[in-house]
Order: structure tokens, then sequence, then C-alpha cells
């Protein structure tokens, strides 16, 4: 049986993520300059919508954990780092390596140096969003990486077997270089030599198909099979320079069933004068996407998403979906005026 989130606990046990809430709450409103008039929240899929003012709307995102034998894992900040300039395709900065130093990481460019590894240890601190280093790192498993669409979630697999009893575990992959790897994940137990190790990485709604492609593709370090919002199936170069352009918000008046193997929104039409903004500390890892739309008459929005260009391997654009949230109720854009939308992707 495959584990899911605490329904009243669903995104971590870790103080400080209430504390980046409350802080990215901040930034917004001191970014939108205005006061929240309500707040409808949907247990379901766990998203908040705010509306700001007549036609500005904030959507919230989380939905991608980590899960060993069934427990929750911790996704470091470094992971979060990463995932985010992949998606918006910019470089990443002040990012720890396995040398204890901030580095520039390159994720609109060539992303990947290997593929992903577990790695072991003895040490017993209790895991944390910032380690960057296994306290007291033992050595490497030989590891598979596997992908697979559920019906609940996109999942990737690394697994592997202990040669050596360990009370900690990674995931590592070389990204700069060969020389520095980084620390993606990391938890703390007990496990015994001869264990068979699982480590899930799950995207769960709103996202869908396409992000599970792509970073397994980025984990895997191969180029994979994806199928872009048309229908039509190409290998996207995710062993280099895999991202074409940032990601942008899309929207539909047709209220769209989510399911992991999505691969578009029907009736989707683009926004206008995209943008996001990165809100990145190593305490922080979050970023605000925006859309405009001045429709000529009112329009009922019930489904909101994220199109992604990413190139294949003859370095051509390709458009895929990576995200799909239906909307519990719609919302409103207004006529002839600048109606916004805010999505916000929260590092947990």
């Amino acid at each position: 049986m495959y584990p899911t989130p605490q329904a009243h606990n669903p995104y971590g046990r870790f103080d400080s993520r209430r504390k980046t809430l409350s802080l990215i709450e901040e930034l917004s409103k001191e970014l939108l300059g205005l006061k929240p008039r309500f707040n409808k929240r949907n247990n379901l899929f766990e998203y908040d919508v705010y509306e700001y003012d007549k036609g500005i709307y904030v959507v919230d995102v989380k939905g991608v954990i980590g899960y060993i034998a069934g427990e929750e894992d911790l996704l470091t900040s470094i992971w979060w780092a990463i995932f985010l300039g992949l998606i918006r395709n910019v470089d990443v900065g002040d990012v720890m390596c396995s040398d204890g130093s901030a580095r520039t990481i390159t994720t609109s460019g060539d992303v990947n140096q290997s593929s992903a590894w577990i790695s072991y240890g003895t040490g017993t601190t209790p895991e944390s969003f910032l380690d960057y280093i296994l306290k007291s790192r033992s050595g490497t498993i030989s590891t598979s990486i596997s992908l697979g669409y559920l019906s609940d979630r996109i999942r990737i697999t690394l697994s592997g077997t202990l040669p050596a009893s360990a009370y900690e575990l990674g995931i590592e992959q070389y990204t700069l270089s060969t020389t520095f790897y980084n620390l993606f994940g990391r938890k703390t137990g007990s496990w015994s030599a001869g264990q068979a190790i699982a480590w899930y990485i799950d995207f769960l709604p709103p996202w869908v198909r396409g992000i599970g492609d792509l970073m397994y593709g980025y984990h895997a370090n191969i180029n994979v099979s994806m199928v872009r919002v048309d229908g039509v199936s190409f290998t996207a170069r995710t062993t280099g320079d895999l991202n074409a352009g940032s990601t942008y918000l899309v929207a539909s008046s047709d209220l769209v069933s989510w399911s992991s193997t999505l691969i578009a929104i029907s009736n989707a039409f683009s926004l206008s004068n995209y943008y996001a903004d990165i809100l990145s500390t190593r305490y922080i890892r979050a970023t605000m996407i925006h859309g405009l739309y001045s429709p000529a008459n009112d329009i009922a929005v019930n489904t909101i998403g994220l199109y992604f260009p990413v190139f294949d391997t003859a370095g051509t654009s390709q458009t895929v979906c990576i995200l799909v949230q239906p909307l519990s109720s719609p919302i409103t854009l207004y006529a002839s005026r600048n109606n916004l939308i805010v999505l916000r992707i929260i590092a947990f």
C-alpha cells in the first residue's frame, strides 16, 4: 500500500515551515500592495485562493513529498532551489555543495552532470531543511531510478540495497561538476546491512505527468519521452539544456479533473505578461508566477495550470503541461481590466 500524507499534517512536521508560510504571505501582500478580502480553503486539493481585490487572485500550490519505507522524509532546500530554478529557467545562487561552499548552480543550461544516487552514513542528528551533507557519510549505494504514474500521484523511485548498517540516508547528485555533489534529501533512522531501500519522490495534485517526466529525466540523467500539449510524443533533452523558456500560466473555463497522466487543459488560453519572483534564501524556497488577462467580456475560470517549454533532442522547443489545478469554485476575469492571477509554489 502506498503511503499517503496524514490529513492533519500533509506537508511535514518541521516548525520552520509555518514561519516560512507567514513570511511568504507578508511578501505577497507587499508585492501586491493589497490586503486579502477572503480566504477559501479546499482540503482535497490543498491550496488556498485569495481574492485580494476584484480580479486579483492568489493560488497556493505545494504537493511534492518524499518517502522512505512509508515514512515521510525531507527534501532539502537544495532540491527545491534546483527544482524552482529548472521550471523558471534561471540559475540559482546560494546553493550549498558538499565541500561546504555556496555556489551558483546552472539550471538554465546543462543542468546535470550525473544521475542521482542514494548515500548512507552513521550520523544520527535529525534531518533538516538546510542539510547539505550527511553527518557521517559511509558510502553510496548502486541506485536504480524509475518513474510511475499512480492514481493519486506521480512517483520517482530511487532504489538499492545497503551494503552495511546505517542511521542516515541521503539523495546525492552531481549538478555543477563532478567534483562537488548536492544533497537533495536526508532521512535518519535505522537500517540493516542487506536491506532493500526504496526512496520515493512524489508529485501530488496539482502536479501532472509533465513534471514527473522532466524530473525523472533530470535525476536519471537520461533523455526521456514526453508528450506535448497537443498529444504528440517527443524525446526531451533532459541530459543537458532542457528548459527552452520559463513556465507560464494558462487558464480555462472548463473544469478539468486532475489525473496524474494529464497532458493538457482543454480550451486553455495563455495569460500575457507573465513573470515570476523567486523568494529564495536557504531558509525559504518559493516562487510566485504572475499572469495578466484582459478579456472583452467577463470570463468564469474553473481551471488554471502551468505550461512549460522544453527542448527536444534536436534543440526544438516543445510545450508540456506540468500542473493542472481545478478550482472548487470559479474565479471571474472581469472585462476590460487587467486581471491578475498569482500562483505561489511553496517549498514543502
